[in-house]
């Protein structure tokens, strides 16, 4: 009997004690179940979101000073537009006189090369004339001997006959003067050139003058547009 009542006693303990420990489970369980989940930090909405929500903040401006503002910002386009235009306008003819000094700078080089071809021609032809007439003074001289050979001859000091001295004479007295009027053209054509050569240089200052008066006035739009042109930036 009392092996019986030892075995019930320790089977009552037994099942005791694992009622206890299902009772126990069960509660950890439910506090883990019925415990809250962490709270997620709050998402930062994204910066367009930010300026669209800053833009809608603005109060609502009126419509007069729209308006003022569309009539100001159209006045400050039209002047920068007629700005652009004056600048363009003035380079423009800034090119154009540029241009025109070009052109009359190279007249002035052709025209100042023709006088300095013609003085050249010039000095040369006066050149030939002087040896024209050199050549003519040596006919001279040698006309001067025949007329002591001829006083000889008169005498018969001298195996020419007068007839023969007389035609030398002549001969020498023909060749001079053609030397002498070949000297003469010679001057008329370095005369000829001379003149030339003058009126080319008075074209030539005329050329120049004009060239630096479209060079002056080139150079003034010139600055006006630069001066523009840094007033606008």
């Amino acid at each position: 009997m009392g092996a019986q009542e030892d075995a019930s006693k320790k089977k009552e303990f037994q099942r005791k004690t694992d009622d206890d420990i299902d009772s126990f489970l069960s509660r950890s369980e439910f506090k883990k179940a019925s415990q809250p989940a962490p709270e997620k930090a709050p998402e930062k909405p994204p910066a367009e979101t930010v300026k669209a929500q800053a833009a809608e903040a603005k109060p609502p401006q009126s419509p007069e000073a729209d308006q003022e503002d569309q009539i100001r910002a159209a006045r400050t386009s039209r002047a920068e537009s007629e700005a652009y235009q004056d600048i363009a306008v003035l380079r423009k003819k800034s090119h154009k006189y540029g241009h025109k000094a070009a052109k009359l700078f190279h007249k002035y080089k052709a025209m100042d090369a023709k006088a300095h071809k013609c003085t050249a021609k010039a000095a040369a032809f006066r050149e030939k004339s002087e040896g024209r007439k050199q050549k003519s003074a040596d006919f001279r001289e040698r006309e001067k001997t025949f007329e002591a050979e001829l006083s000889g001859a008169a005498t018969g000091k001298t195996e020419l006959s007068p007839e023969a001295i007389r035609s030398k004479m002549a001969d020498l007295e023909r060749k001079a003067a053609k030397q002498e009027e070949i000297a003469r053209k010679n001057e008329s054509k370095a005369a000829a050139q001379t003149a030339k050569s003058s009126k080319f240089k008075t074209r030539s200052a005329k050329f120049l003058e004009e060239s630096r008066y479209f060079e002056s006035e080139s150079k003034r739009y010139a600055k006006r547009a630069d001066n523009l042109e840094k007033a606008g930036s």
